[in-house]
């Protein structure tokens, strides 16, 4: 059995999903982010759109200006709190979701770990965001990469949110 399952309690989800939310508020809503975001042209980072290329974060790049650039390496340097606040807290959902459906062993029991995914997917993309910034004016090589680490990122997403769904539907169905 999977580690992630034998302490996966309902207690400790609430104080994961208690964490990720006031973790994610915090970093989303006070610091590098609202700052660069209300510089950002329609106030939409990079990160948060499919099939940006290197190009158009050029662009972005040379939008936000200097102070702009500087808060941006900053912020996704504090990215990395995503996938973990997030991914940590899917994580012990899941477990907890197919530990109550009565899965302990076997290969669902490893579902849990689909979380583990976002933490390489993000610190790619944040690392590739953050390198352009620093060389801007200079075009980072690595930014032609971005459409496929944005999509990768938003494919693991979906799969947790998927992953958590049909343990949920499971569970569900299991009890009726």
């Amino acid at each position: 059995m999977p580690w992630i399952l034998q302490v996966a309690t309902g207690r400790r989800v609430l104080a994961a999903a208690a964490t990720a939310l006031v973790g994610t508020g915090l970093l989303f809503g006070t610091g590098p982010f609202p700052a660069v975001q209300s510089l950002a042209p329609a106030g939409v980072l990079p990160e948060e759109q499919l099939g940006y290329g290197a190009d158009e974060l050029h662009a972005f790049l040379g939008a936000i200006g200097p102070d702009g650039r500087a808060a941006y390496v900053l912020f996704q340097r504090l990215d990395i709190l995503t996938p973990l606040l997030l991914g940590g807290a899917a994580m012990f959902l899941i477990a907890w979701l197919l530990r109550r459906g009565g899965t302990r062993a076997g290969p669902g029991a490893w579902l849990s770990f689909v979380p583990v995914l976002f933490l390489p997917t993000e610190v790619a993309e944040d690392f590739v965001l953050g390198r352009a910034a620093r060389l801007y004016p200079a075009e980072s090589s690595l930014s032609a990469a971005l459409p496929v680490l944005t999509g990768a990122k938003f494919a693991v997403m979906a799969l947790m949110a998927v992953v958590i769904a049909g343990c949920a539907l499971r569970l569900a169905w299991r009890k009726d």
